[in-house]
């Protein structure tokens, strides 16, 4: 699984064909939310309409973990190994 870990982003964003794959439950949300990229463009994928995470289309991307996410897990970053360790899971 491909993610990325965005300490600017505050929410948690996840791939809409990766939730159809691995069959999360979704819940639909009252109103869309539409969403631009970090250059400020559309996103081409359209707005969040479902929330496991939020759930968009990401491209390459399965999930983008946000802020919240690691302030509550509090991951360790091995920059030179490229590896992430969550042990608050």
């Amino acid at each position: 699984t491909t993610a990325l870990l965005d300490s600017r982003a505050f929410s948690c964003y996840i791939d809409q064909r990766f939730t159809e794959k691995h069959r999360f439950k979704m819940i639909p949300l009252n109103h869309e939310i539409r969403i631009l990229n970090a250059d400020a463009s559309p996103n081409k994928g359209g707005a969040i309409t479902h929330h496991s995470l939020l759930v968009t289309n990401l491209g390459r991307m399965s999930m983008i973990l946000g802020m919240k996410f690691l302030q509550e897990h509090n991951p360790r970053v091995d920059w030179e190994h490229r590896e992430v360790t969550f042990s608050r899971c």
